[in-house]
């Protein structure tokens, strides 16, 4: 959720919730859910426990809560991305989409909040749907817009999910367990030359 999601708030509680979240990163991706404690996020935010508390009722609530911000973080940097590339072609679009994806979800912080969210979906559901809905189901959405330029819904619909599927590949996998990947750069472009052959083929 961002900011403008959020109208209630004045700008010195909208200050707050930013610097709770941002203390909510640095605690939940360095320490792992399990071991992080409100007083850690307070301590890092810069704000009383009970600050914490009155913007997010529960730990779970606000690790919702980060997962949701950072999604819409990335969410707004692809957006960005396809607007300055509005009047290219199908497939250069795509292939800024997949460079922005892949650059985006391999920095060690996206990373690690992916490890903390396969690590904690089962016993909190809510988490799934939030990173389905504010992280891939974006992306998909992205791509199928492009390809309903060739295409119709369905066609544009399942080639958008093989699109994303195909970028993030092996190399990804690779990453999120840890898995040292040589010449990322150069995996990252033979899987996305291919996600876009795919998507147009």
């Amino acid at each position: 959720m961002n900011a403008s999601s959020l109208p209630d708030l004045s700008p010195l509680q909208r200050r707050k919730r930013s610097a709770i979240l941002d203390g909510a990163k640095t605690v939940f991706l360095s320490q792992g859910f399990g071991l992080a404690t409100m007083d850690d996020v307070a301590a890092a935010a810069g704000v009383s426990k009970q600050t914490v508390y009155r913007h997010f009722k529960s730990k779970e609530a606000l690790f919702v809560g980060l997962v949701s911000s950072m999604c819409a973080q990335v969410g707004e940097l692809l957006a960005g991305a396809q607007d300055e590339q509005s009047a290219g072609s199908a497939e250069d679009e795509l292939q800024e989409l997949g460079w922005s994806l892949a650059r985006s979800l391999i920095v060690p912080d996206y990373l690690r909040l992916y490890r903390a969210i396969v690590a904690e979906a089962e016993r909190l559901p809510e988490l799934g749907q939030v990173f389905y809905e504010n992280g891939a189901k974006v992306v998909r959405a992205f791509a199928a817009k492009i390809l309903r330029r060739q295409f119709d819904e369905p066609t544009a619909v399942l080639r958008a999910a093989t699109f994303v599927q195909l970028v993030l590949g092996d190399a990804y996998l690779e990453l999120s367990i840890g898995y040292t990947v040589p010449d990322v750069d150069a995996r990252f472009a033979l899987q996305i030359d291919e996600a876009v052959a795919a998507a147009l083929r």
